[in-house]
């Protein structure tokens, strides 16, 4: 892990009094006084190089004072080093959003789930939550059932008398739901109206791709501003993680960005060895197939992304191949995990199970046939003047906005920062393979597309080398990593009675829609403390309302594709 070192921060002693630098194997910690917070995270983006804003949230500790323990991680693409700030409060903090537009999106998110305030913040408003909710979700004194303090009887009791009390878990008291008033609070509270017309798109249009309400100030046909209301899928996956054991919340890996569960659960586990100092034992057959089958699902993600993408600028041709060829993707995942979407497949270790006979073979016919049909949908469309003109030129980003909004991924590869953890910071199988980072020139919409296209070849030389690599091991090669004591650490195949020592760290992988990364806070034993996943989708959204200012409604859908997010990891 390409931590920061100590010397790279000792001319700052003297300027910031208060500063204690923090270096351990899995992490780079600079302590700070809450006063001194700002001026020492501008030192650090206009001074140091740390201009990628990764993530920001907090860690609740209810029996200390203070209370909340804020962290801010942040990345030096130049030097690829990271570091994190951290600094204590009992319920206030200055707003970082001068610095990075994503922190503000950050801050609301800790304003909505531990009720920090942020002083200077425009306009702090929940982030997932509506706005009359009176509870903060992921503080320790919440319970995980939550509050259930709302009467709401089923209709069949209301309307024809069915007594259902005590049937199937049936209770008239439930956890406080939404009314009409309150959402329509929530959208004023979003954006105030400017121009003629305020529309409503979701959150259950198909064009959304997944549940997202977004509000679009129109004039004419003109966007004036929009904003995105999100929270309207489903939440708690935080609050889930610090009550269940480390393998057990990989199943909630798999539900976050369920279009690519097994780069999910890479991502997860590598973060858990990393944490454990495990990784060095997991074995080289359990690494490469990982890997193989991480980018066997970016493809078929990235296929999805492609026909869906298509369907909403009118080319229901290309939805139609891309599916096609996703189905046979579908059927060898399911064929080595017995699973086509909420897979599950990585342990932290290795693998669930070694390769089924023929699994190879399969997956050589597939890359064999694949670039054909790719060249074939590229010589429809990327010529193709319809398409030119709906992407050409539109929503355009920079590369100082890549940095501003802590866009990672495509999209910030399509706007020529060529920033992919698997070449800055490689985990299982990717230091030994050979590949190259596409990236853009002009960072719209059209070279996104170009970038994914590009993507897919190559995962497909990743996985070329990772069946040849396969195929020369022997079949008895272990799959799964054996401890060296099993007295002092348990790896079970299951992850049942698995402990983690007291540490922390932040560990992040390449997932299709950007960097999804792991903050692991454990005080030791089989749960986590404290989880806070970095979702790319959400930081990678939160450029849109910036990107349609002033774009006619109709690049709505295209913009927004161009994204690429996935709901599930936004409202994890």
């Amino acid at each position: 892990m390409p931590w920061a070192k100590e010397e790279d921060f000792l001319d700052l002693k003297g300027r910031f009094k208060s500063i204690h630098i923090e270096v351990k194997p899995t992490i780079t910690n600079l302590h700070i006084s809450k006063a001194e917070l700002i001026e020492l995270l501008k030192t650090l983006k206009e001074e140091k190089g740390y201009k990628l804003f990764i993530d920001h949230s907090v860690v609740d500790f209810p029996e200390k004072s203070p209370r909340f323990q804020a962290f801010y991680i942040l990345y030096n693409v130049d030097e690829r080093k990271r570091v994190v700030v951290k600094t204590w409060t009992d319920g206030t903090l200055p707003s970082i959003e001068k610095l990075w537009f994503a922190g503000k999106w950050a801050e609301r998110e800790c304003y909505d789930m531990f009720g920090i305030i942020y002083e200077g913040h425009e306009n702090l408003v929940r982030a997932f939550m509506w706005e009359t909710y009176q509870y903060h979700p992921l503080r320790k004194d919440f319970p995980l059932e939550g509050y259930a303090n709302e009467y709401l009887p089923s209709l069949n009791e209301v309307l024809w008398g069915d007594n259902l009390q005590g049937l199937m878990n049936y209770d008239r008291m439930h956890t406080p739901v939404p009314t009409l008033e309150d959402l329509e609070i929530t959208e004023k509270r979003r954006l105030r109206k400017k121009a003629q017309l305020v529309l409503n798109w979701g959150p259950l249009h198909p064009g959304t791709h997944g549940t997202m309400w977004f509000l679009f100030d129109l004039e004419g046909e003109r966007v004036v501003q929009c904003d995105v209301i999100l929270g309207q899928l489903h939440r708690g996956v935080e609050k889930l993680a610090e009550n269940e054991m480390y393998n057990q919340f990989l199943v909630y890996t798999d539900r976050m960005d369920y279009i690519s569960a097994l780069c999910s659960n890479q991502a997860w586990v590598v973060a858990v060895e990393r944490l454990l100092g495990i990784e060095d034992l997991v074995p080289e057959k359990a690494k490469y197939i990982r890997t193989m089958m991480s980018e066997l699902q970016r493809i078929n993600s990235h296929l999805l992304w492609l026909g869906t993408y298509a369907l909403d600028i009118g080319a229901l041709t290309i939805f139609l191949y891309a599916f096609k060829e996703r189905e046979k993707l579908m059927d060898i995942i399911e064929g080595i995990t017995g699973a086509r979407l909420t897979i599950s497949y990585p342990r932290v270790g290795g693998v669930r199970m070694d390769l089924p006979e023929g699994a190879l073979e399969v997956i050589k016919a597939f890359i064999k046939r694949f670039p054909k049909e790719l060249k074939d949908w590229e010589t429809i469309l990327s010529r193709n003047r319809v398409w030119l003109r709906r992407n050409v030129g539109v929503g355009i980003i920079d590369k100082e906005d890549v940095y501003f909004y802590g866009l990672t991924g495509a999209v910030a590869r399509g706007s020529g920062v060529p920033y992919d953890l698997r070449k800055f910071e490689p985990y299982d199988a990717y230091p030994w393979v050979e590949f190259d980072i596409p990236v853009g020139e002009n960072g719209d919409v059209y070279d996104r597309y170009l970038v994914r296209l590009e993507e897919m070849r190559q995962s497909l030389r990743i996985i070329e080398q990772c069946v040849s690599k396969l195929e020369k091991m022997p079949k008895s090669a272990p799959f799964f990593a054996e401890s060296p004591d099993p007295k002092k650490l348990k790896l079970p195949l299951d992850g049942i009675g698995l402990k983690v020592p007291e540490g922390e760290i932040y560990s992040s992988g390449e997932n299709p829609r950007g960097e999804l990364g792991f903050y692991i806070y454990s005080t030791g034993g089989v749960k986590p403390y404290r989880v806070k996943i970095r979702p790319g989708s959400m930081y990678n959204l939160c450029v849109y309302p910036k990107l349609m200012k002033d774009r006619v409604i109709a690049d709505a859908v295209a913009v927004l594709a161009s994204l690429d997010p996935v709901v599930g990891e936004i409202d994890r």
